[in-house]
């Protein structure tokens, strides 16, 4: 029995020490690993939408935006045959902005963007990292495609729309079926990280979210044609010992 409780303990403690090795500063993250937590991550997920006639994309990074150009990829466009039919594929990139992870991604983007060492720079950013987001979840949403005309529409309505038209279409769900309903909305800006849906952290007095909680869900209905719905695991959300979203 001794043995079997020790066993046990053991592969927990393995656990918890390969899981607090994922949480390594943001400043020495690797451009895969940033893009993984924005993209693919428990804070970062992609709604992918419309149909794509080329060879499966690579791993992408952020946003055209605020992503560096990578020398290998602009010599992978110029490459390309003359009658390649451009992508119909828009990703819609829904990341928790409020989650620290999310915001340290951001910011190892901006210095890989910059190019060379800048501790001034580094040193803002890390502020950025840090900052506190307090009541507030901040759910941030960008639109991605190959040709920029595809995902015109949505930054058009991003950029046009208003909390009041946005309050009874956007929200996030727990398993439960409780929802947080908008709060308040943020058009999408020259940061890059898109427009930012914010809602209060606490529902009924208590935590929305706590380590116990199964899943949440961002829903978005813009029009018949526009609509967002992905999962997050919350369990999954640990960072530092820490519930973060």
């Amino acid at each position: 029995m001794r043995r079997v409780v020790f066993t046990s303990l053991l592969l927990a403690l393995c656990a918890c020490s390969a899981f607090a090795q994922k949480a390594k500063p943001w400043t020495e993250l690797s451009e895969k690993e940033a893009a993984k937590i924005l993209n693919d991550s428990p804070w970062g997920q992609t709604q992918t939408e419309g149909e794509d006639s080329r060879q499966p994309e690579q791993t992408s990074a952020i946003t055209q935006v605020a992503a560096p150009r990578s020398a290998d990829r602009q010599l992978q466009r110029e490459g390309e045959a003359p009658d390649t039919k451009p992508s119909r594929v828009v990703k819609f990139r829904m990341r928790f902005l409020s989650a620290k992870p999310v915001r340290g991604a951001f910011a190892k983007f901006v210095l890989l963007k910059k190019g060379e060492a800048d501790e001034g720079l580094a040193t803002q950013l890390q502020g950025f990292v840090d900052r506190d987001f307090g009541d507030y979840v901040v759910v941030a949403v960008m639109a991605e495609a190959a040709d920029p005309r595809m995902v015109g529409p949505m930054m058009q309505f991003l950029t046009n729309a208003t909390v009041d038209g946005l309050k009874e279409k956007v929200y996030l769900e727990r398993k439960d079926g409780k929802r947080l309903v908008l709060a308040d909305y943020r058009p999408p800006g020259p940061d890059g990280m898109g427009a930012k849906f914010v809602f209060m952290r606490t529902l009924e007095g208590q935590p929305f979210l706590t380590a116990e909680s199964d899943n949440v869900r961002f829903f978005a209905q813009f029009n018949e044609k526009m609509k967002l719905n992905v999962k997050y695991k919350v369990s999954d959300m640990m960072y530092d010992g820490k519930l973060e979203y």
